[in-house]
């Protein structure tokens, strides 16, 4: 089911799409070999879109040739292509509801009807104009056309994960802006230069399209080469510690979980995780014999184990790997009062993501066996965070970490098990399954 925001928001495009297509009718149009081939071109680009990063939406390299079709032949015909010609294989693979293939056409087709509508009223005429007299009019249509498209999705996305359309924008779409600004000159040359090179010149555009493409599939492979990344540490530390590798698992799987209760932004949720994950990553420098001591540990040794969270984020820091994770690596055993290690960090200076994994991380740490002590049942734990809060713990979030144990079993995670799910689609998957699609 989709929110009920979502659903009208999705009922109006698709309305809007409908009352253009029945006015379309009655607009007397010419059938030409040119949009035939770029009609094909337009299905080409956009059945070879890409998921975006955290999934929920889809971005190709369709739209430059739908504006360019809307611009060179007019409102009607951008209108059918944007509606028939823009089947992605997801779509016909039916791995998207229907609510969400209905919407994806019926914008793309309001897409093409306004690009070609609004050039015209801006007089512009590619075929019997010369560029020069064209090149206002298809600069503001172009740059329209792709305002239009994103916004479409982000709105669309917003109101299905409740969040602001600046946090949409930012986590969905912020790495992806380059790829569009690439192809708004690539719409604008395809259009103005239609009348000088013909339909068969127009093909030679598609070249820079399969490199924006490509730059699209690099950022995700970049993305996936950083999972990978983790993938590697975290095996490494499981070589040398189950114990602790486990436990990582675990506090990445709770710090998910109190972020996402607290509401934060998904790509601080996603950090949040990897900080969990991370944060005894500096234990794979920590000698075995300290590590598994059954009795307490001695003041060097502890010196020693205390050193862990510099060594992590030294790790963190050879393969640039930044931000929460990193801080969270860093800070874990700093406290509220200012007595932690290893900067003696105090309150709000240490950062929220870091202040989540202290809590998770001790309560983890309290409801585990060790090998000096056997694991407190998880009432004594949760009474320990208590009594820590406003010394250990920042008690704000104390109050929402003991608001979520209420709510939720967290004797049972999946964040032990060694089949981990670190795909790029991890988060989308947590909520419904639905696909908007973009550019």
């Amino acid at each position: 089911m989709y929110p009920k925001s979502m659903s009208w928001f999705i009922a109006l495009v698709a309305g809007i799409a409908a009352a253009l297509a029945i006015q379309t009718l009655f607009v007397p149009t010419t059938f030409a070999l040119g949009i035939v081939i770029l009609a094909i071109g337009n299905e080409i680009g956009a059945f070879g879109s890409l998921t975006l990063l955290r999934g929920h939406g889809e971005v190709s390299v369709d739209l430059p040739i739908l504006v360019a079709i809307a611009i060179i032949f007019g409102p009607v015909f951008g209108f059918w292509v944007g509606l028939l010609a823009t089947w992605t294989r997801r779509e016909l693979n039916r791995e998207i509801q229907w609510p969400s293939t209905l919407f994806n056409h019926a914008q793309f087709a309001i897409i093409g009807w306004i690009s070609g509508y609004a050039f015209f009223l801006l007089r512009g005429n590619v075929l019997a104009k010369p560029l020069i007299y064209n090149t206002l009019p298809l600069i503001i249509t172009v740059t329209l056309a792709f305002l239009l498209n994103v916004t479409f999705v982000i709105v669309a996305i917003a109101l299905r994960k409740h969040r602001s359309l600046q946090e949409v924008f930012r986590v969905y779409y912020k790495s992806m802006t380059p790829s569009f600004i690439l192809m708004l000159p690539v719409a604008f040359l395809m259009a103005g230069l239609y009348k000088t090179l013909g339909v068969w010149g127009e093909l030679a555009f598609f070249v820079p399209l399969v490199g924006i493409r490509w730059t699209m599939t690099l950022i995700k492979a970049l993305r996936q080469a950083y999972f990978n990344t983790i993938r590697v540490m975290l095996a490494s530390l499981d070589a040398k510690d189950p114990y602790t590798y486990g436990h990582s698992m675990r506090v990445g799987h709770y710090g998910m979980l109190l972020a996402q209760h607290m509401e934060m932004p998904e790509d601080k949720v996603e950090g949040v995780r990897f900080a969990g994950m991370l944060h005894d990553i500096g234990k794979m420098g920590t000698p075995e014999h300290i590590l598994n001591k059954p009795g307490r540990l001695n003041m060097d040794e502890i010196l020693i184990m205390q050193r862990h969270p510099i060594v992590g984020s030294a790790i963190l820091a050879q393969i640039q790997m930044q931000g929460c994770a990193a801080k969270g690596v860093l800070h874990h055993h700093e406290r509220w009062d200012g007595t932690g290690y290893p900067d003696n960090l105090r309150g709000e200076e240490i950062p929220v993501e870091t202040r989540i994994i202290s809590v998770v991380d001790a309560y983890d740490a309290m409801t585990s066996d060790r090998p000096y002590r056997r694991a407190m049942p998880h009432e004594a734990a949760i009474a320990e965070i208590r009594a820590g809060s406003g010394i250990q713990f920042d008690p704000t979030i104390v109050d929402k970490f003991l608001a979520l144990a209420e709510h939720n079993d967290l004797s049972r995670t999946e964040g032990s098990s060694h089949g981990w799910d670190m795909t790029p689609s991890f988060f989308s998957r947590l909520l419904r399954k639905g696909t908007t699609q973009s550019g």
